[in-house]
């Protein structure tokens, strides 16, 4: 840092200390105590994810399929569950849910809304049966409400069959 944003204090040498515990050689240093490695802290508890919007609500029923594996990070199941409720969040923006950030203004997009659906398509696919039944009755759900709300935008569209 510069002078003006220390003030008055003198400026400190910089000192770096070695921590590492083997020389470059692969031996252990002498003058490094060696510590045990510390516990793994405790897996944080995931509190469940955010709803959808009201535009995408989940209306979705027991999904069929292989049992989901038990050995289920509840982190990993979080970060899952944000994923495709960002992307559904995206395809109900696309069909006219939500107003445009900048504009102000209801948009439909029908092809980034159908492109939003298609992605759901294909995490379904490529996850399945490696999920819990809430990530997969999340899943089923959002897609099959896209699909409807998909429909009925497409029929009321002009020019649209």
């Amino acid at each position: 840092m510069s002078e003006e944003k220390q003030g008055n204090r003198p400026a400190e040498p910089v000192r770096v200390v070695d921590r590492r515990a083997f020389t470059s050689e692969g031996e252990r240093r002498s003058d490094v105590p060696h510590e045990e490695p510390a516990a793994p802290p405790p897996a944080p508890v995931a509190a469940p994810g955010p709803p959808p919007p009201a535009a995408v609500a989940v209306a979705a029923g027991p999904a069929a399929g292989p049992a989901p594996k038990a050995d289920h990070d509840p982190v990993s199941s979080a970060h899952f569950q944000n994923l495709v409720v960002n992307l559904a969040r995206q395809a109900a923006a696309n069909l006219g849910a939500a107003r445009h950030p900048l504009t102000g203004q209801i948009e439909v997009d029908l092809e980034g809304a159908q492109q939003m659906i298609e992605l759901l398509q294909s995490l379904r696919q490529k996850t399945q049966g490696n999920l819990t039944a809430d990530e997969t009755d999340l899943l089923e759900g959002l897609i099959g409400d896209l699909q409807m709300q998909y429909v009925a935008v497409r029929s009321k569209s002009p020019g649209r069959p």
